[in-house]
């Protein structure tokens, strides 16, 4: 799980927003949409070494699509509070805990520790400087 740097097309503003590298086991899959991410300046470039540039991302809606969150074809851009941001993570936490999901606190730290960085910019993601919040698994 990351927060990281997105531009919102419809109010032409970025937002930090919860994303994910994957799509989730378990109940979390109904609150997660892929979302296309457009580049977050006209001069961002990828590597000439990337061989497959990731436009798309798995982002953690605030309205499972169940009840209504849908998705972006939906017009979930034009909600403000479509996507969950840096504020909601203690309540993320708490929903990954209630749900069966499991917060894998000793390989966070380890990633964070390592001299490997796992997040920051990428050179086949048009996003930004990502952040990581954790690794979490379902039990």
């Amino acid at each position: 799980m990351y927060l990281e740097p997105y531009l919102n097309s419809y109010y032409k503003s970025y937002q930090n927003i919860i994303t994910l590298s994957d799509m989730p086991a378990g109940p979390l899959a109904d609150m997660v949409s892929m979302i296309s991410a457009p580049k977050l300046s006209p001069f961002q470039q990828t590597s000439p070494f990337a061989s497959n540039v990731h436009s798309c991302m798995y982002v953690l809606l605030r309205y499972p699509k169940s009840q209504g969150g849908g998705g972006v074809g939906s017009g979930a851009l034009k909600r403000s509070d479509m996507f969950m941001g840096a504020d909601d993570i203690p309540s993320v936490f708490g929903y990954l805990r209630t749900h069966g999901y499991s917060i894998d606190t000793e390989l966070t730290k380890m990633m964070n520790k390592s001299r490997i960085e796992i997040g920051g910019v990428s050179n086949v993601r048009y996003s930004g400087d990502r952040k990581m919040i954790c690794m979490f698994s379902l039990l």
